[in-house]
Order: C-alpha cells, then structure tokens, then sequence
C-alpha cells in the first residue's frame, strides 16, 4: 500500500512522520545528510515491504541556493532523486493549520529554537502558506547553552569530566519542568551532588534567549503577526515564551514535537498524485421484446355493433344534458337546547 514520510533533519537527531506517527532519534549525525536520508528510507522500506511514494523534508529558510543544489545532487548519487524540500517554517504552519484552522490571511511568526541556531520566519496563509517579510537567524542554539550550563557547574563544583558535562546537558532538560535539578559528580572517588535552580539556569542564559528574542521582535515589527508558534527543543526553555509574551504581547503556542516532520508529511500527502481511475463500461440492461398486440378482427358483425354502442352513447349524452339538475344545498339547523325535564310530584 503507497504511503508517504514526512522527514525532519535536525543537527541534535531526525524526526519521521509517518501514517503510524512521529518518532525522533536523539543522536547527532555522523554521517551526511544525504546518506542519512537514505538510511532512513531504507529502514522504512524494509520494514513495510516497499519504500515510500513520495518523500518530503524541511529545510532551512538560511540556507543558500547553492547548499540546496548540492544536496540535491548528493541525494541523487544515494539515488533519491524524489525527495521533495519543505522550508521549515512552512512545515510547522502547515502542522499548525491542521489543528487550528487559521482564517485565510492570517499570520503566524515560526520561532525556531533548535540545537545550532535560531531561525524566525513570518508565514501567510493565503491558500498556501507563503513567506511574509524577511527571515533572520541568530547563531545560537541548544548547544552553545549547554555548554553555558557545563562551564557554569564545572567552575562551581572545580571537576570537569564527560559524564558531568552530559549531566549539565539533561539537568538543562529537566529544568524546564522541574524547579530544581541535583547534579550528580564524582571527586577522589566519592560522589556529591551540586543543585542547580532554575532561577539560576535562567540567569546563565538569559542574555543568549535575548538575542533570539531580539531578531523575533524585528522580525515581527514589520510584518505583525497573530501568533508565534514555538518549534525546536530550546524553545520549550520556560524563559523563552515568558521573555515572548512580555515583549511582543501576542499569544504564543507550543509546537507538538515533530510538528516541522508532521507538516512535511501533510505536503507529501497533498503532492501525491490521485490514483487514476479504471474505466467502467455500463452494459445497457435487456429489454424485453413487446409482445404484439392482438388485433380484433373487422367483421360487418363487429362493425354494427360498434355503431349501435357509438349512438347509445350519444342518445345518453344527449339526455344527460338536458336533465333538470338538482342543487343539494347543505344548511345548517340550530336547535334550540332541550328545556329541563321535571320529574312528576309524589303527592302524600
């Protein structure tokens, strides 16, 4: 059975929408991106039996002509020559769309937080979504503050290992639910633990968040957008939709995860051509043949007698007409109501 994927390649992992849902790896690449997607495809060829009718993934909107082409000529060498490219931004209003229904000329401002940068876009929808204004992005992602957070807890604590900075990087995580996150960290063979408060985590990387705040404002000043919809995983950092809301002062929506990979999927579905239709042949219904009518021998028996009954329905005719005609009139009568009867005297 045909069916479609919708990929989304970020640096921090890759997100695929299918049918079936969304799943997403978080590993960082090690290989092309080319050769990436041809993993993917390969794995979802093997195991539904057939590889997919029609492949979209995003792309970024910072990302030159000349980038694109090559891409395109590496997916071609990995023999993938069907790929289809969704700017990113379209992709997550598509996603959007889908659940909202935005009304038609309505703006949305797509802040993308992700794991090496900020890209912000303002799409339109005008049947299509189509890009509304210029786009900018700011050179700060997920990694550069998981490295403020690293240097941060390693000056504090005077120990630096690789499982401590990969702590700093889940405590990052958790710190956008939980108020405060335990540090766990090993000195002369003893473990101790360094508590790390959101407060504090806000205050390493406020001045970061503020510089991708800054190019939204831009952004949003000259196009004026109805919503900001928040796609990436930095952008689930709470200071990012509090600094949002108190500067531009329109209301501000969370993306699903792998709403970017949902919206791709929902354009790979829309760009694949209908199946053609198998001509149906009518074959006319059997008729059944009339039967002959029967036709009355004409005798100068049968002719007389038609000429009596002709006459006799004249002469009744005839007499019909000049009948005196009677007018029933219907009247209506009203009876006087029945006196009281009395009943006769019993004498004593």
């Amino acid at each position: 059975m045909p069916y479609q994927v919708g990929l989304d390649l970020g640096a921090a992992g890759t997100t695929v929408a299918t049918d079936h849902g969304v799943t997403s790896s978080n590993q960082r690449r090690t290989t092309s991106v080319a050769r990436e997607i041809a993993n993917v495809l390969d794995d979802l060829a093997h195991r539904n039996g057939e590889p997919p009718s029609r492949v979209a993934m995003t792309c970024s909107p910072s990302w030159p002509h000349e980038h694109l082409e090559q891409l395109r000529n590496d997916l071609i060498d990995e023999g993938r020559a069907d790929v289809l490219f969704v700017p990113a931004p379209h992709a997550a209003a598509i996603a959007f769309d889908a659940d909202a229904r935005m009304p038609e000329h309505s703006t949305v401002a797509v802040f993308d937080f992700g794991a090496t940068g900020c890209d912000v876009a303002v799409v339109r929808k005008q049947g299509v979504f189509l890009l509304a204004g210029r786009t900018e992005r700011v050179e700060i992602g997920g990694f550069d503050l998981d490295d403020l957070v690293a240097e941060h807890v390693i000056a504090k604590v005077g120990v630096h290992s690789r499982e401590l900075v990969q702590s700093c990087v889940e405590a990052k995580e958790l710190l956008g639910s939980y108020p405060e996150v335990r540090i766990p960290y090993v000195v002369a063979g003893e473990v101790r633990e360094v508590r790390l408060s959101r407060l504090e985590f806000e205050a390493i990387v406020r001045p970061s968040v503020e510089l991708a705040v800054d190019a939204l404002e831009r952004v949003a000043n000259s196009t004026g957008p109805d919503v900001v919809l928040l796609v990436g995983g930095s952008s689930r950092i709470p200071l990012v939709a509090k600094e949002i809301t108190e500067r531009l002062r329109i209301p501000v929506m969370r993306a699903p995860v792998g709403a970017a990979a949902t919206g791709a999927l929902i354009e790979a579905r829309q760009l694949e051509p209908e199946p053609a239709e198998e001509p149906v042949v009518e074959i006319p219904v059997q008729r059944e043949e009339e039967k002959p009518k029967r036709h009355i021998p004409t005798t100068p028996f049968v002719a007389a007698a038609l000429l009596v009954v002709v006459v006799l329905g004249g002469w009744a005719a005839h007499e019909a007409m000049n009948r005196p005609q009677v007018m029933m009139e219907n009247t209506s009568v009203q009876l006087e109501p029945p006196g009281t009867a009395e009943l006769p005297r019993i004498n004593e």
